[in-house]
């Protein structure tokens, strides 16, 4: 049994082989085109808008993965029970796009720089990201950096534009309350909701007041959430039982049984 297959080329041996099933699940893993929302000029709301609006994440998402995986309108993925479909949100819209850039004052667009981890899909994101904004007028130069100089530029000295990275648990959208993590997104709103999301008395208060923050930061374009990784699973037919959904998680193996 293969919990997490990461590569859609891998799989052709087993659905070509009638002893193995390959299952499509929902993972918690979120591909961010996280911005400095302190750094102008992410510090405008219409600018953020319109680089997301620029994106065709369903593209991205058919480059990298194929037929696998989600488009995602937020930092929720499905398996939370806050999730809501806002994909319209930030749907691709090119003339959109322009509308808001011209609004914000940047009709002939500007440059900034992507920092981009140096193991894939980033690389293959960042040069797919660069050539949609393109067409928006907006110039990115992709700044190739290792894990190591990404965790100490970006997310201890917060000294980027923007950035890609991928965020790999649930409950993950509890950090745009907090105005001093790396994206520096700061909305006393979300803040509030946040803090007394972790202290509500009951699952449905705390859902409610998390599917709030889920709306409010995808108006507000806290970033682009280009995509949901894929869980594909890959299992012997004659396993049964076993989970699809989050498997970068601890999960109950007692259910999986072997027939035959």
């Amino acid at each position: 049994m293969v919990t997490s297959e990461q590569s859609p080329d891998a799989l052709e041996q087993f659905k070509s082989n009638g002893n193995y099933k390959v299952n499509d699940g929902d993972s918690t893993t979120k591909l961010l085109l996280a911005f400095n929302d302190k750094a102008k000029p992410f510090t405008d709301v219409k600018v953020r808008q319109a680089v997301s609006a620029a994106i065709d994440d369903k593209k991205l998402l058919e480059s990298v993965w194929g037929g696998y995986g989600k488009q995602i309108g937020s930092m929720v993925p499905p398996t939370d029970p806050w999730y809501e479909d806002l994909t319209d949100i930030d749907a691709h819209d090119v003339t959109k796009a322009k509308k808001l850039l011209a609004e914000a004052g940047y009709a002939k667009g500007f440059s900034f720089t992507l920092d981009t981890p140096n193991y894939d899909p980033h690389p293959t994101a960042a040069t797919f990201i660069r050539s949609q904004l393109a067409e928006v007028g907006i110039t990115v130069k992709i700044n190739t950096i290792t894990p190591d100089e990404w965790y100490t530029k970006v997310y201890k000295n917060h000294d980027f534009a923007a950035t890609l990275q991928e965020h790999v648990n649930d409950r993950d959208l509890v950090w745009y309350g907090n105005p001093d993590f790396y994206w520096g997104y700061d909305n006393p709103q979300v803040s509030k909701w946040v803090e007394q999301a972790e202290e509500a008395s009951s699952t449905a208060e705390q859902t409610e007041l998390l599917k709030k923050v889920n709306r409010q930061t995808a108006e507000d374009a806290a970033s682009d959430w280009l995509y949901l990784y894929p869980q594909i699973v890959v299992a012997n037919n004659k396993l049964s039982g076993y989970p699809l959904n989050g498997l970068n998680s601890q999960f109950f193996a007692y259910d999986i049984k072997k027939t035959g």
